[in-house]
C-alpha cells in the first residue's frame, strides 16, 4: 500500500514538473487579463492613494467655494454638527474634482513619499517617529501637495500622521466641543495628531472607512494591550481617542474621501490637525484626500481596479 502511495505522488508531481515547464509557463487569463490578484498583494488588501495638500490659511476658494461642489451628506446631520463643532470638515469626492482643489494640484506637482506596502513592514524605508515607530507617508518636504500610497488589510487599523511630523508638538492646547454644549478645554504634551484608518470591503467592490482622530501624547511608558485573544506588551505613549468624531463613508474606486479643518474654528481639535506654521512662515491650512484605488470586491481572485484617476489627480504618476 506504501508503495502504491509513493508512485501515486510521483505521478502526480510529474504532472505538475510538465506544466510548469511546458503548458503551464502560459499565464492563466480570462479576456486578456488574469483573474489572479496582483502578486504581492494580499486576498484582503484595500489600495488607497493619499495626498496631503497644504494651502494659505482661510482661503476662500478652499473654505467655502470648494465645498458646493463635495458631498457632505452621506454624514448624518448630528454627525456632520458634531465634527463642525470641533473644527473638522469631511465629504466625497466623485470622479471631477472641485474646481479650486484641482487648479492646486495643477499648479503644484505632487512629490510621491512612498509605493504600496503595509504599514507594518519596512519603516525605516521612509523614517519613523522616534517614540512610537510609526511610519509618517506624508513626510514634510518643500512640496505643497505629497503623496503617498497606502496597502491596508481588511479590519486592520492604518495610522496617517496629521501634525507633529517634524517633532512632536511640545505644548498643545486644545478645545473639545461635547454634545450639550458645553466646551472643555485639556492640555497636551509632546503631542502627535494622526488618524486611526479602518476600511472594510463590501462584496459588490465598495469599501467602508473608518477614520478616527486621536491624540499620541507625553512619555513612552510600558502599556499592555489585548488583541487577538492574547495580551501584548507596547512601549509607547498615552493615547486619547476621539470616537465620537469618527468619519465613516462608503466608497466605490476612485471616490475620494476628503478630511479638512475649519478656519472658523481657531483652538479646536481640527484647527491642530490641520493647521501648520514653519518657522518665520505664515500659518497654512491642510486637507486630506484618500483615493481608493483597489478593493477585493467579490471575487476572491480578482481586483476590483479604479477607473482612471481624475486630472488633477493623475499628475503625481
Amino acid at each position: 500500500m506504501q508503495l502504491l502511495r509513493s508512485l501515486q505522488l510521483l505521478r502526480a508531481v510529474g504532472i505538475v514538473c510538465w506544466f510548469l515547464t511546458g503548458a503551464g509557463c502560459a499565464e492563466l487569463r480570462t479576456d486578456g487579463k488574469s483573474p489572479l490578484a496582483p502578486l504581492g498583494m494580499q486576498q484582503d488588501s484595500i489600495q488607497i492613494e493619499k495626498y496631503s495638500v497644504r494651502y494659505p490659511y482661510a482661503d476662500t476658494e478652499l473654505n467655502e467655494a470648494m465645498w458646493s461642489e463635495i458631498d457632505e451628506q452621506f454624514l448624518p446631520v448630528e454627525v456632520r454638527a458634531r465634527l463642525a463643532a470641533n473644527g473638522f470638515r469631511a465629504g466625497v469626492i466623485g470622479i471631477n474634482l472641485p474646481a479650486a482643489l484641482a487648479k492646486v494640484l495643477r499648479d503644484n506637482p505632487a512629490e510621491t513619499v512612498s509605493e504600496f506596502e503595509e504599514e507594518e513592514i519596512d519603516l525605516n524605508e521612509l523614517g519613523t517617529d522616534p517614540l512610537t515607530g510609526v511610519k509618517p507617508l506624508n513626510l514634510l518636504n518643500d512640496s505643497k501637495v505629497r503623496r503617498g500610497f497606502l496597502q491596508t488589510r481588511a479590519g486592520h487599523p492604518s495610522k496617517i500622521i496629521s501634525a507633529g511630523e517634524k517633532a512632536r508638538i511640545p505644548q498643545l492646547a486644545v478645545l473639545l466641543h461635547g454634545e450639550d454644549g458645553r466646551v472643555t478645554g485639556r492640555n497636551y504634551e509632546k503631542t502627535l495628531a494622526l488618524f486611526s484608518l479602518i476600511c472594510h470591503p463590501e462584496r459588490d467592490g465598495r469599501v467602508r472607512m473608518e477614520l478616527e482622530p486621536e491624540l499620541e501624547y507625553g512619555e513612552p511608558q510600558q502599556r499592555y494591550t489585548a488583541g487577538d485573544g492574547m495580551f501584548r506588551f507596547e512601549f509607547r505613549p498615552e493615547a486619547k481617542v476621539f470616537n465620537e468624531l469618527k468619519i465613516m463613508a462608503q466608497l466605490q474606486p476612485g471616490q475620494t474621501l476628503i478630511v479638512a479643518g475649519r478656519a472658523d474654528k481657531p483652538g479646536s481639535l481640527g484647527h491642530h490637525f490641520f493647521t501648520e506654521q514653519s518657522s518665520g512662515q505664515p500659518t497654512e491650512q491642510k486637507l486630506l484626500l484618500l483615493r481608493l484605488m483597489r478593493s477585493p470586491g467579490d471575487d476572491t481572485f480578482r481586483s476590483t481596479e479604479v477607473p482612471p484617476a481624475p486630472a488633477g489627480l493623475a499628475q503625481g504618476n
